[in-house]
């Protein structure tokens, strides 16, 4: 005799289908925050590994330019005397020099020529990608020169604010004058915006840090006195 069993298909109730719709609901919120940190992980590790790339190349500029022409030949010094040489980098947003921040001198002609311009940053259809900020101070001491470089995303809305220092001294900066006959008039100086927190709230080059950011560089400025955006060196 052939037996025949019949089968009774069962669908899922209510109370299973919605308790289904939030596991997947509650899956889904995990796997979206876990991307969304990966996502932020990757742009700040990004952001950290060009900001340095950058500040590097502003900074070895500004010492190669730096040293180069304060390092007078001994034939020219006469005609050198009273000169001044000033470095600073601009704000693209107000002075019209050049489209991103710039690290720019003004020779003893007056002349204003850029020292170092960053390329991939944007240009004037294309907001730079980059706000920088460059802060110096001199220490008579030991003729050293100590510079602060900030640099921010302009793209992301993200904290990150890079901050850079170092330090140079000036090769036989007293030896060089001396025999010369200028030690007595050769100086350096720093003038313009002093690095402090409302520097950094003014001006168009920095106008959309945060207030956490603003937060960060009044805690590292604090610690850091003394500094100021524009360096200049007179010879003799």
């Amino acid at each position: 005799m052939n037996r025949f069993s019949k089968s009774r298909k069962k669908g899922f109730s209510l109370v299973e289908m919605v308790l289904a719709i939030a596991i997947v609901v509650m899956i889904g919120g995990v796997i979206a925050g876990l991307c969304a940190s990966i996502s932020n992980s990757f742009i700040t590790t990004y952001n950290i590994d060009d900001a340095s790339d950058y500040a590097l190349l502003y900074a070895k500029a500004f010492e190669n330019s730096f040293i180069a022409n304060s390092q007078v030949y001994d034939s020219d010094h006469d005609s050198l005397k009273g000169m001044t040489w000033s470095w600073y980098v601009n704000d693209p947003g107000s002075d019209g020099k050049s489209d991103v921040p710039t690290l720019r001198i003004i020779t003893p002609n007056k002349a204003n020529t850029a020292v170092f311009t960053p390329t991939h940053m944007g240009n004037s259809a294309t907001a730079y990608k980059w706000s920088v900020r460059m802060f110096y101070k001199y220490n008579s001491a030991d003729n050293s020169v100590d510079y602060v470089i900030f640099i921010k995303d302009a793209y992301t809305n993200t904290d990150f604010v890079y901050m850079y220092e170092d330090r140079f001294w000036l090769p036989r900066y007293d030896d060089r004058a001396t025999f010369c006959g200028v030690e007595a008039t050769r100086k350096v100086d720093i003038s313009g915006d002093e690095m402090k927190k409302e520097t950094f709230q003014s001006g168009s080059n920095l106008a959309k840090y945060s207030n956490s950011q603003y937060a960060r560089i009044e805690t590292f400025v604090n610690a850091h006195p003394g500094y100021k955006s524009t360096i200049e060196y007179t010879w003799g």
